[in-house]
């Protein structure tokens, strides 16, 4: 491609061939948007069930497919930030491998990005079973007229799944907003430091992917290792930092709100230990 993409579609992978991936990179090949349009970044995260290879072959159909090969595995944060840095898109968006876009929601993203001067567009997804889509909004937030990011976290309470934010890669570049790396639970404190950052923010009841329910149990089941509960206080311990720091001038709601946010995402997963 000679000319930078619009949009750069960053996917974590491991295993990918076992989990999803097929289907996640037909949802984007099959939207009609023009391949110069965007690029799709691929991070291999030491996948031994053959999905290298099968990227590489995926390479020759499609070029604006872009393959990377970590020589470690640092998880999905830092799969992310690798893809981010060599990202070339003015915005950037992530899926996971086992999720897949709604048909044409690309394009409407696009779209809506090209007539709005925004850093952050948020989106919705819909839940569901690997057995029966769905196209039911899971957030369907009230307020979605443009806003600060502080706006956003006090009207709309946003969302923790970073596949839910097209955000502008200079915002996250330029404030040095990466993920925390090597961590089970990396997105919570990422997505507020990322909008705190962002003066023009907006949420569009815009489906833009399926996300299924096999992901959330093995998240919760996962709420039993002690690997969770030192990745929760770790998190807490960053919040309370970032609620400090970033958040120090804010107003009362909303860091009364992160206060909450705080403590929930400490409690729960040692109740859940416990249990």
């Amino acid at each position: 491609m000679t000319t930078k993409p619009f949009l750069s579609i960053i996917i974590p992978v491991y295993n990918g061939l076992s989990n999803g991936l097929l289907k996640c990179l037909d949802s984007i090949w099959e939207q009609s948007l023009s391949k110069q349009i965007y690029e799709v970044i691929c991070i291999d995260d030491c996948s031994i069930d053959g999905t290298r290879s099968w990227l590489k072959e995926q390479q020759k159909e499609h070029s604006n497919l872009v393959v990377i090969e970590n020589e470690k595995n640092i998880r999905q944060g830092g799969a992310r930030n690798k893809g981010v840095r060599v990202a070339r898109g003015k915005y950037i968006c992530f899926i996971d491998q086992d999720d897949y876009y709604h048909k044409e929601s690309i394009t409407q993203v696009y779209n809506h990005l090209s007539k709005n001067d925004l850093e952050i567009l948020i989106v919705d997804c819909a839940y569901q079973s690997p057995e029966k889509e769905s196209n039911t909004l899971q957030h369907n937030f009230p307020h979605k007229e443009i806003m600060t990011g502080d706006e956003q976290i006090e009207r709309n309470s946003i969302p923790y799944a970073p596949w839910k934010f097209i955000f502008l890669r200079t915002l996250m570049v330029d404030n040095n907003l990466f993920f925390a790396e090597n961590e089970r639970i990396e997105d919570v404190d990422w997505v507020h430091r990322l909008t705190h950052y962002a003066t023009r923010t907006q949420y569009q009841p815009i489906l833009l992917i399926h996300y299924n329910k096999s992901s959330i149990s093995t998240t919760m089941t996962a709420f039993s290792s002690k690997e969770i509960i030192y990745s929760s206080l770790r998190l807490a311990h960053r919040m309370y930092v970032m609620i400090n720091t970033i958040f120090e001038n804010s107003n009362d709601n909303v860091k009364n709100y992160l206060k909450w946010l705080l403590g929930r995402n400490c409690y729960n997963p040692i109740t859940c230990y416990f249990s």
